[in-house]
């Protein structure tokens, strides 16, 4: 559990201490640990409308004062323009998190204890209050709303609404209903003007929005009382919102015993908090299942689909899940290639020179973990063979050439994709080092499964393409430190983290004496506990920081920041070249235990700034929790062996972070 002392509670460091739950259906309920939102994205309610690219606030947040005795206390926090009120912070002495999060205050000797839950895949939030200690504390709490959809920017809302004693509705952008297990509503519209989030100021957006209140619910505590305000868009009395939250507490302790009895390793709190930020990522309905890249802005994409895929799915268990989300991807494959991500109209983007083969990498991680080549062939070979021949004659973003090696026709269509002004901040047009280190992993894979299928054509063509790649991939190879450039035609000696894939991936084009000196250059010059960086420090284009608006942080996002997810393939590929060293991995593991709880509790963000190794980006990704969980699952389960058993544990020299 992820606990909080008075001295985290305050404004100042609020920013740095915010909690997420999610729904399962791309909904989630995000906050501070004092409760004062400072992104335009914070909110007790964010639903999906017509999937998970159409997602809305409902419920931004709730305005409480509870009274003991004759002294009322605000237990609320906002910032407005030059002035934080109410100050509700100053009464708060705990902040926890462990499945959901809790909020201790002490209000003249009376202890209250304040929770938010969400529902599994129900557009439902919980936000329930006990009084603890004490004789009696008389609450008042007041909704706050202002619909809109999640990127738009803040507004001024004004709203028609429905009310009764036990709570009221709204029917625009969908029904939503708020009410109370017991006490009354009292309807008395109000509005809280020029509310400032304070992160969207700093990221040079707007940042003042004005709420609205359509009145409050009123309620006695004894001690030990609770009272659970329900906001749902399935219309749910109380009772069946905690019905509901009753049933699901067994759900997070299945998947966590089904993780470990898999694996065959021990539950740690580790491995628990992991688990539950893997399962936030799934979005999962009738008629979809997909992978979430991130919160709070990130939607469905597919090359952090494919390469989380084996760490959230395969890692814990869950192959049905693996198979359909596979079976999906393979379906939207258009010219060999597959949608970047779907729009907000429901429109594919077809701009990612990698996603397929990513794709590919996930299809043959799922065979190598499951030995399931019926549904492979069944649902995926024709999907295979058509990426296969795509990129080798060419499509809109990618071509073979007579080397055998891929060159890509779109400067920002990998995942260093930053663009300002439409203009590539690492420009990758030509021969990328990962995209062709993948390509080589993938001919071979597509050439053994086409054997096993006796498809002889197909295989042919795999393996006679993979030799001669694996011949021109020398030229990669840099006569000046013997790192593989990042680039080649034109050629590109930046030192980045890409040709870490050149090591990591099964059938590499390098000897094991290339393989060793690219993986300690990289330790060297790329490696922090936390990730690794995206551009030397040596370079003069190094970004030591990350902030300022879009084009200042767009400027530094793949010229130095520290990517987490990096550090799965960096991992693999030190198990490469220094066989046996699975236990000094999974020690050197064991700052994310501390990372995780800071940031977004319980989980890991997309990057972070070099400089001060704060957390950035979207406070919580997919492939950064994928990645962290997948080496961690394989490490622990080989250290779990017993001496006799595990291979021969070999110490590599410590490097600088």
């Amino acid at each position: 559990m992820i606990s909080l002392s008075a001295f985290d509670l305050v404004p100042s460091k609020a920013k740095g201490h915010e909690w997420l739950l999610s729904n399962g259906l791309g909904g989630y309920s995000s906050s501070t640990a004092i409760g004062m939102n400072t992104r335009k994205y914070h909110g007790l309610l964010i639903a999906p409308l017509k999937g998970i690219h159409n997602r809305h606030i409902f419920l931004s947040k709730l305005e409480e004062t509870a009274k003991v005795g004759s002294t009322e206390f605000s237990i609320s926090t906002n910032a407005y323009e030059g002035v934080v009120f109410p100050t509700g912070f100053k009464h708060q002495t705990g902040f926890s998190f462990s499945r959901h999060p809790t909020f201790t205050y002490s209000l003249n000797g009376a202890k209250l204890e304040k929770s938010v839950r969400m529902l599994h895949r129900k557009n439902a939030v919980v936000v329930s209050y006990r009084l603890k200690y004490g004789k009696e504390a008389k609450l008042s709490i007041r909704p706050l709303i202002a619909p809109r959809p999640i990127h738009s920017d803040p507004i001024s809302a004004a709203l028609s609404f429905n009310a009764d004693k036990t709570g009221f509705s709204i029917g625009k952008p969908a029904q939503m209903r708020v009410c109370c297990s017991f006490g009354n509503f009292t309807k008395s519209p109000d509005k809280y003007y020029r509310m400032q989030y304070i992160e969207e100021k700093e990221r040079g957006y707007p940042f003042s929005e004005t709420l609205f209140s359509p009145g409050y619910f009123s309620a006695t505590l004894c001690r030990g009382d609770e009272l659970h305000v329900v906001c749902s868009l399935e219309l749910l009395a109380p009772s069946q919102a905690l019905e509901m939250l009753d049933r699901q507490e067994f759900r997070q302790n299945h998947l966590a015993q089904t993780y470990s009895r898999l694996n065959g390793i021990s539950r740690t709190d580790f491995s628990d908090m992991l688990l539950q930020a893997a399962d936030s990522f799934m979005n999962i309905t009738k008629k979809h299942k997909g992978i979430t890249a991130g919160f709070h802005w990130f939607s469905e994409w597919s090359r952090d689909s494919m390469i989380s895929l084996p760490g959230l799915l395969l890692s814990t268990g869950q192959p049905a899940l693996a198979r359909e989300i596979l079976g999906s991807h393979a379906k939207s494959m258009r010219d060999g290639l597959i949608p970047n991500f779907v729009d907000e109209a429901n429109q594919p983007h077809y701009t990612s020179s990698d996603a397929c083969l990513w794709f590919v990498n996930a299809v043959r991680e799922y065979a190598e973990t499951t030995q399931d080549f019926d549904f492979i062939k069944k649902k995926l070979w024709k999907s295979m063979k058509q990426f296969l021949f795509s990129y080798k004659e060419g499509n809109a973003l990618v071509s073979m050439d007579s080397d055998c090696l891929l060159k890509v026709k779109e400067p920002a269509s990998t995942w260093m994709d930053a663009k300002i002004n439409a203009k590539a901040v690492t420009p990758r047009k030509g021969k990328p080092v990962e995209i062709n280190a993948l390509w080589q992993s993938n001919l071979h894979f597509i050439g053994k499964t086409a054997q096993r299928f006796n498809d002889k054509k197909t295989g042919a063509l795999a393996f006679e393409t993979a030799e001669q790649a694996a011949q021109s991939f020398q030229n990669f190879l840099s006569a000046d430190k013997g790192q593989l450039f990042d680039v080649l035609e034109p050629n590109d000696p930046s030192m980045r983290p890409n040709q870490i894939f050149a090591v990591s991936l099964p059938n590499s084009p390098l000897n094991q004496l290339q393989k060793k000196h690219v993986f300690n250059l990289v330790r060297t010059e790329l490696y922090t506990p936390l990730g690794l960086r995206t551009l030397s420090p040596k370079d003069e284009r190094f970004h030591e920081t990350y902030s300022g608006n879009q084009e200042q942080r767009d400027a530094a996002y793949h010229q130095g920041a520290v990517w987490p997810w990096l550090l799965g393939a960096f991992y693999d590929a030190q198990l490469a070249v220094y066989p046996g060293t699975e236990r000094q991995i999974l020690s050197s593991l064991r700052p994310f235990s501390q990372a995780m709880a800071s940031g977004c509790a319980g989980s890991l963000p997309e990057i972070y700034e070099p400089k001060s190794m704060a957390p950035k980006g979207a406070i919580s990704q997919a492939w950064s929790i994928a990645e962290v969980l997948r080496i961690y699952t394989k490490v622990k389960k080989a250290a779990a062996q017993p001496m006799s058993q595990a291979p021969w544990i070999r110490q590599i020299a410590p490097t600088k972070a």
